[in-house]
């Protein structure tokens, strides 16, 4: 096997999975985390705020999970978002913004 051949092969290797694991897992949403992961895929989508100054608070339903980020910073109480993945298919269904008290 050519030196050059091997090089390409094991690099194929170590990146493919890197790139699959920045995706989400494919539908149907089983776990709090998947449906974590397409909430957080929906707020990149569409520029909205879920980092380290966010709560994430996850529950399941009968047909969908509910994701919602709650903003933690002492001047922005009560600020946040929510949506609901659907189980089935994990698309965004439904999205509530919260405005600061």
């Amino acid at each position: 096997m050519n030196g050059s051949l091997r090089l390409f092969l094991l690099g194929a290797f170590f990146i493919t999975p890197l790139a699959n694991a920045r995706g989400c897992l494919a539908p149907p949403v089983r776990e709090s985390e998947q449906a974590v992961c397409y909430a957080t895929a929906y707020a990149d989508k569409n520029g909205l705020s879920h980092g380290p100054s966010h709560s994430r608070k996850v529950a399941k339903g009968r047909t969908t999970w509910s994701v919602r980020f709650v903003d933690t910073r002492r001047d922005t109480r009560g600020a946040g978002w929510e949506v609901e993945v659907d189980t089935a298919s994990g698309t965004v269904t439904r999205f509530l913004g919260y405005r600061k008290q």
